[in-house]
């Protein structure tokens, strides 16, 4: 890997875990009205987050095929060398 590319990924990764609320847990208030709202909050709040995770992993695989799809089309397959 070069040498811009590990100064990059260090960069971003040194911001991701320097945000304060990196880990989602920093608003009290959605924490307590949660807590309070009992079990059916709860597994209403985790059936949302799962139907909420859906459409955006989808439109991703749905990229990544295309994209998989149009570089094995475009001839652009890595060759073998003749030295194997």
């Amino acid at each position: 890997m070069r040498l811009k590319h590990k100064v990059a990924w260090s960069l971003v990764a040194a911001v991701a875990l320097a945000v304060k609320d990196a880990l989602a847990q920093g608003c009290a208030s959605c924490y307590t009205t949660t807590a309070a709202g009992g079990t059916q909050t709860i597994h209403a709040l985790r059936s949302g987050i799962v139907v909420l995770l859906a459409p955006p992993a989808l439109i991703f695989a749905g990229l990544v095929l295309v994209a998989w799809r149009w570089r094995t089309s475009a001839g652009t397959e890595p060759k073998m060398s003749a030295r194997n």
